[in-house]
């Protein structure tokens, strides 16, 4: 089952291997998504008249989960589109496909598995029955996401999005190929997804009966699509005055950031209606896309700035996120993730004894971190981190391999956390 490792040591272990990765800013950036995934399930589990006066954004911290929509878009396509518009090696989809089945797969039965059966606080009955949950497809048969792990909903999105991704980038590829230039090809394929994306979002609130398929991925496709979007500015091959411009671009994480806080801040402003009302179709599309550009502008400064470690005028917020407790929860945010939504339930509702109910959220999201981090490393050292240096195996033998040519960005393919 392994061997215990001391906290210091896994901290240490995960900030020296991944701030040396292509882009070292990444990992923090999806701590911070998961801590905000916890922070606000701690919000709507607390008691609604204990909840603080900033309420009106906090319920919007689910955030998290867009942000990493778009980190997926972008550490996932960005191989293809260094192949489309810079001639790399392609990668092998049987090598694409077992990394990202190791990738999802084996934490998330795992957790699913204990929430079943050691600790019982669910059922995978109901619509698609047990195998929709097992293949992380139940949001083909039903919107309810009551049932397994709830906030699996998003992975079962990632999943979809895995499987269509290949099949997109070899259209796009073949359009680029015979074309003047690919760059079009790509920005136009991009496009077309956004529009696929905001158009889905605008039909699902138009429909009185909502078809489960378009809650899935097609309402999402614009979110992907952001990160798909900085996946080709990186692999464009561009001319040293636009690649120095683009780094400077980026280097200013603060105004980027601001921009995202800005957004944020205005969201509850965008969706707001009339008391007992839900939002309009516009609004919900304006709420979404908000939610969009606030997940693309966090991640903006950590693919266009400074790549190094350390780097003069790389600015307080890459140091930050390079800082050894965001590098490891970041590693272990896929764990955060899949295991902190019943610790979170359970503390409120069963774990805590009434004179010790959380009187805020705050008290809640600090007492449900601590057994998180502690499932979540246990996830990575014993499940997640095995699972997948054994697929970086067999997809490198000869055996699994289509082609031996393996991509030069092969680690940012199967880089952690790419899913929630």
């Amino acid at each position: 089952m392994g061997t215990w490792v001391p906290m210091d040591a896994t901290v240490n272990e995960a900030a020296a291997a991944h701030t040396r990765g292509p882009f070292p800013c990444i990992d923090g950036v999806r701590a911070i998504a998961a801590l905000a995934v916890i922070a606000f399930h701690s919000v709507v589990t607390s008691d609604p008249t204990l909840r603080t006066a900033g309420v009106r954004w906090l319920i919007h911290l689910n955030i998290g989960v867009w942000v990493f929509f778009v980190i997926s878009g972008f550490l996932l396509y960005l191989p293809f589109a260094r192949h489309h518009l810079s001639g790399r090696p392609r990668s092998s989809v049987q090598d694409y496909a077992i990394r990202r089945v190791a990738r999802i797969y084996p934490a998330y039965w795992v957790a699913l598995a204990f929430w079943l059966f050691v600790l019982p606080r669910t059922n995978i009955g109901g619509a698609g029955g047990p195998l929709a949950y097992i293949t992380l497809t139940q949001g083909y048969f039903t919107t309810d996401i009551s049932r397994g792990i709830p906030v699996a909903w998003s992975l079962v999105t990632e999943v979809s999005f895995y499987a269509f991704l290949p099949v997109y980038a070899v259209a796009v590829g073949w359009l680029a190929r015979r074309a003047r230039s690919p760059l079009p090809v790509e920005l136009a394929g991009i496009g077309l997804l956004v529009v696929v994306g905001i158009g889905s979002l605008a039909t699902l609130h138009r429909w009185t009966t909502v078809p489960p398929w378009i809650t899935v991925l097609p309402v999402r496709l614009h979110v992907f699509a952001f990160g798909m979007l900085l996946a080709v500015v990186v692999a464009t091959p561009w001319r040293p005055q636009w690649r120095t411009t683009l780094e400077r671009i980026g280097r200013r994480s603060w105004v980027w950031w601001v921009l995202a806080a800005l957004v944020y801040l205005a969201i509850p402003f965008v969706i707001a209606s009339a008391a007992g009302t839900p939002p309009t179709r516009a609004q919900a599309v304006a709420g979404d896309l908000c939610r969009a550009l606030v997940a693309l502008f966090l991640v903006i400064p950590v693919v266009l700035g400074p790549q190094q470690a350390v780097e003069p005028g790389s600015g307080v917020i890459r140091r930050v996120l390079r800082s050894r407790v965001l590098v490891f929860l970041g590693l272990v945010s896929y764990g955060l993730y899949l295991w902190h939504y019943f610790i979170v339930v359970m503390l409120r509702t069963e774990w805590l004894p009434d004179a010790w109910h959380p009187a805020n959220w705050v008290v809640l999201f600090l007492t449900a971190l601590p057994p998180t981090v502690l499932a979540a490393t246990a996830s990575w050292y014993v499940v997640e981190r095995p699972v997948q240096r054994a697929s970086r195996r067999l997809t490198r033998s000869g055996q699994v391999v289509a082609s031996p040519a393996a991509p030069a960005d092969a680690g940012a393919v199967a880089a952690p956390g790419s899913n929630r």
